[in-house]
């Protein structure tokens, strides 16, 4: 941390000189506020909050017993709640002279001798201390402060380090020298003292030195290394990883840039995507936000191929801070500074030696370390800032979820953290001059008892306030002004309430069929680790990977095509399967590409091998992979818009009619966002008495990088156990439900009992059948259910579900045709949910339930004629096999205007 490394900003009012000035009863009126705090929304779950501190204790000029911490840590752990310490080690200037010039050994007799003096006497002393209190795996060692030279405060022209050539550098030549110092100090650590961690920030700020040369610091500030260039940051990296791995340390994990700008921050990210190794190595992004807002950095995460990695906001400061970045969803949140001491990296930067030497001190009071050394006791004090954080590190505890609130105000916020114990945290700000009569409701959580309102402000520390009154799942609460709050409660079920509730019957399994790692020029490509993590937010048991058989858009094809075996992932994990597939492309739109074709995207799953394919017709690619007996599917039908295609687009199936009727398709497909035209496509394909499955699937990140299973596929598998196999033939037999609501809520459908989509019901005559449907919600939601038979609502019911309380629906059903029944839930936006059929066989008919449908799609294909023939907009896209495609699509034409001519003649029968 820096003085010169903060952001300047604007503050509308200062909460410090809030708590501090403003009397509680100056303002006596109140005002009233109402939040909503929704179980169903959950954000990052916490690795917990802490501090930095300094385990050496120098002073006066000397180090010192660090004994005299031990009680500044009992504070931070006891009564503050500190979870997360991150302990700083520097400088890295401990190897004064190269140990033996050669980096791939160690010279213990140099390195003993160094780490047992009284500097590293104090550090180890105060690391055991921790682990004595129970700190070990949330330990962080961070490495600071400027590597190998001289004393901080010798001559200028003494400062040059024997690993560079220029102030504070590392040469190329001299990089496995620093991996080979901070690895002989970690070594040690655990072996010879027996230190437990696992934890290590290898380099702090490198970026700062080149950041803040001036004519003050004309070499920079000197807060780590001079490592600006991601590079060299990352080679420097996967040293220290590979030699901390032959040491027999390769449990390491790092939490890491730890940059002091976003600038390093994102390159670094960049830099490292390509080191699938390291991206191993880190269990966390380490970033230093000084602010009220860190979104940059979790929008630059989300982009990058490894958009789920955590990570932790390892320096941050005033209270107003952490309430401004708990919506950027860090998963730890470290205070800097732990207490007050002396840092010689502070030293060499001119901070003086007198304690605190390297504090924020752009905010007065806020700024400074949470405990005050006092000397003339030797003793240790809480300041403000202690009080204000413990409101929140005292009662939201590691394993903790943050879920979403609703209604607060600019001068009112408040988070919610259910822990894992059964207690609920409420925590927040009240910055306005007035008290909140505060009103709480909770949605999809438990009724909560033994609430109470714990409060600090100017006047008052850890405070309980006003009883908390509370009546099913209402509260209501005082909050005074210009304070720091936390209401808490408690319930048993509070735990099940937030895991993972799946609303789909056993038997079914939820999946996305369309996830690329890449979607063109300006998006990342995805680390393949990076799968699993992501099937976790929407709890998915399937994942189809596309890789690119087309035009190559989506990155990279020559290295992911060879991926498609036939087998499941390596990355899969029980419960969640990983596997390759492919989908084909060659866009009739845009310039992009060379090659285009007219068809659509396909998808075809269940292949056993895959390669580049060009050909102008989509069918001849379905053909292919038929004899592989690969299932295969038209996505994209949200591009349809309800009326017959001119203007086309990428991704417009404009060949599914024609396909389905010629029975080269299994399915068709709804991908990245709801558009009811779609299943209006659907039906119309059903009412002709053709019977494609029923998918959907988000096309990742095509979809502006939303999450896996945003838009889902529920697969039933009868035969058990679930293989990818007996996923995918449940989409060929029509055993589906699609969701776009991710995995929240579930429609089960039986007809006469029994039947469930895919099956057929077979009646000998006219007569009813009774349709009964079951809503089915992770989550409290209300909409209307809708059934429908041949196209048309035939019964519909308005309700609310939730968690343990379904909606059911029945309805009898007249019969007097050969029919198809599904099942959707409907709100403002269209289909949430939607069933596959059930088909029902009158006489053993096909079903011929809409003359005009079929009409429809001779239209459809008399307008793809049209534009193919001569002179026509399309026939650009046929150069050598027009004739073939022109009689596929006459045959299909032919295959529709018998529909007509049959459904024609049913309707008059049954008038």
């Amino acid at each position: 941390m820096t003085r010169e490394s903060f952001r300047s900003f604007i503050g509308a009012f200062c909460l410090s000189v809030l708590l501090g000035g403003v009397p509680g009863k100056l303002f006596s009126q109140s005002r009233e506020i109402k939040i909503e705090i929704d179980g169903s929304e959950k954000y990052q779950t916490m690795d917990g909050f802490g501090v930095n501190i300094n385990p050496a204790w120098w002073y006066d000029g000397a180090y010192t017993d660090a004994a005299i911490v031990q009680p500044a840590i009992d504070l931070l752990i006891d009564s503050l709640g500190a979870s997360v310490f991150r302990v700083v080690i520097e400088e890295i200037d401990w190897e004064a002279v190269n140990d033996d010039n050669d980096p791939d050994h160690f010279n213990w007799d140099y390195y003993n001798k160094i780490f047992s003096g009284i500097r590293f006497k104090g550090i180890w002393n105060t690391l055991h201390y921790l682990n004595k209190r129970g700190v070990t795996d949330r330990m962080c060692i961070s490495f600071m402060g400027a590597p190998p030279s001289a004393p901080p405060l010798s001559k200028p022209d003494q400062h040059l380090s024997w690993m560079g050539d220029k102030p504070y550098s590392i040469r190329e030549n001299m990089e496995e020298e620093l991996a080979e110092t901070e690895a002989a100090f970690l070594y040690y650590m655990r072996n010879t003292e027996k230190i437990s961690f696992s934890l290590v920030s290898p380099m702090n700020e490198t970026d700062i030195i080149s950041m803040t040369r001036n004519a003050e610091h004309p070499d920079g500030i000197a807060e780590g290394p001079d490592v600006p260039d991601a590079a060299q940051w990352v080679r420097i990296m996967h040293k220290l990883a590979l030699k901390l791995d032959k040491i027999g340390m390769n449990n390491i994990r790092f939490v890491a840039p730890d940059a002091g700008g976003e600038k390093l921050f994102s390159e670094v990210i960049d830099e490292m995507a390509k080191d699938q190794y390291l991206m191993g190595k880190i269990v966390s992004w380490g970033v230093h936000c000084y602010g009220n807002d860190a979104r940059s950095y979790f929008d630059r995460i989300r982009m990058s191929p490894y958009p789920v990695k955590p990570y932790w906001i390892t320096e941050t400061a005033r209270i107003s801070h952490l309430f401004g970045q708990l919506d950027d969803n860090a998963t730890s949140y470290i205070f800097w500074d732990g207490y007050d001491c002396v840092y010689q990296h502070g030293r060499r930067n001119g901070y003086g030696s007198v304690p605190p030497n390297d504090w924020v001190f752009w905010f007065p009071g806020e700024g400074k370390p949470l405990v005050e050394y006092i000397p003339s006791s030797q003793s240790w004090k809480p300041r403000k800032t202690f009080w204000q954080y413990a409101q929140v590190m005292k009662f939201v505890r590691p394993g903790s979820v943050r879920i979403r609130v609703t209604g607060q105000d600019s001068t009112f916020s408040a988070y919610a953290f259910c822990n894992p114990d059964g207690s609920m945290a409420i925590t927040g700000l009240n910055t306005g001059i007035r008290p909140v009569e505060l009103t709480g409701v909770l949605q999809n959580l438990p009724a909560l008892g033994n609430m109470k309102l714990v409060y600090t402000d100017s006047v008052s520390d850890m405070k309980t306030g006003a009883a908390v009154t509370f009546q099913g799942k209402s509260f209501k609460a005082s909050v005074p002004a210009g304070s720091v709050f936390t209401i808490t409660g408690y319930s048993d079920k509070l735990p099940a309430a937030i895991g993972a509730i799946r609303p789909e019957p056993s038997g079914w399994y939820a999946g996305d069929i369309h996830v690329h790692r890449n979607c063109g020029e300006g998006t990342p490509v995805l680390a393949e680790n990076e799968f699993v993590p992501m099937m976790e937010p929407n709890d998915l048991a399937v994942i189809s990977v596309l890789a690119d058989m087309g035009d190559g858009e989506v990155k990279y094809s020559q290295a992911d095509l060879p991926k498609i075996n036939g087998k499941d992932a390596i990355q899969s994990k029980p419960g969640h399967i990983v596997h390759w597939d492919a989908e084909w492309h060659f866009d009739p739109f845009g310039t992009t590409f060379e090659h285009k074709a007219l068809g659509g995207h396909i998808v075809l799953l269940g292949l056993n091998e895959a390669h580049t394919i060009w050909d102008e017709s989509a069918y001849k690619v379905a053909e292919w992979g038929k004899k592989q007996d690969a299932i295969t599917g038209f996505c994209h039908l949200q591009y349809l818009n309800d009326s017959i295609q001119n203007n086309l687009d990428c991704c417009i199936p404009v060949d599914y009619p024609v396909e389905t009727a010629l029975g080269t398709i299994d399915f068709l497909s709804e991908d990245v966002w709801l558009n009811d035209a779609a299943i209006n496509a659907y039906y119309k394909i059903l009412n002709c008495g053709f019977r494609p499955g029923l998918a959907a699937g988000t096309d990742f990140p095509c979809n502006n990088s939303r999450p896996f299973g945003s838009l889902l596929t529920y697969v039933q598998v009868i035969d058990q156990p679930m293989t990818y196999r007996k996923w995918i033939e449940g989409i060929r037999a029509g055993r589906t439900v699609v969701s776009t609501n991710g995995h929240a809520e579930f429609l089960e459908l039986r007809v006469n009992g029994s039947a469930s989509p895919g099956d057929e019901i077979k009646l000998g005559k006219r007569g009813v059948v009774s349709a009964n449907v079951t809503w089915t919600t992770a989550k409290e939601l209300s909409g209307k259910i809708e059934i429908v038979c041949n196209g048309k609502v035939v019964a519909s019911v308005d309700g609310t579900s939730g968690p343990g309380e379904p909606v059911h629906f029945s309805s009898p059903i007249r019969i007097s045709e050969s029919s198809w029944i599904c099942a959707r839930r409907m709100d403002a936006n269209g289909h949430r949910t939607h069933t596959a059929p059930v088909y029902i066989s009158c006489k053993g008919k096909p079903v011929r339930a809409s003359e005009s449908d079929a009409r429809y799609f001779e239209a459809w294909i008399d307008n793809i004629l049209k534009n193919i023939g001569p002179g026509g907009p399309w026939s650009i896209y046929f150069t050598h096999d027009l004739e073939t495609v022109r009689a596929r699509y006459l045959k299909a034409k032919d295959i529709y205007e018998s529909i007509a001519a049959e459904a024609a003649k049913t309707n008059k029968n049954n008038n």
